[in-house]
């Protein structure tokens, strides 16, 4: 069994996110990174290779509140099932309204 390295709590909660025009969605989130998995009606997405820089946007309460963000890719899930994302780039304000968002959940 692997150990689990996490340093922050995890919230298993999708949350959607837009990459590259689509509406994709987390698998989970955590103050520091996140999860975007490929979805069922979106298997054409590609990986970006591990180390390279990604922007997105979560779509935490409607479409028009978006949180901007830019992440590094630092591992690819089970079976290529999408990417794990550190965070790289975030405001202060969206960063800690992130981590209240997190923790009102666990």
């Amino acid at each position: 069994m692997l150990e689990d390295k996490r340093r922050n709590p995890r919230l298993d909660f999708g949350i959607p996110v837009i990459h590259n025009h689509k509406r994709r969605m987390s698998k989970d989130i955590s103050f520091n990174g996140t999860f975007i998995k490929k979805n069922e009606w979106d298997k054409d997405m590609a990986l970006l290779p591990i180390g390279s820089e990604i922007d997105f946007s979560f779509e935490f309460l409607n479409e028009d509140d978006y949180i901007d963000v830019t992440g590094t890719v630092v591992h690819h899930g089970d079976n290529d099932d999408g990417m794990g994302i550190w965070f790289k780039k975030i405001d202060d304000k969206n960063k800690e309204f992130i981590r209240k968002f997190i923790l009102e959940y666990l």
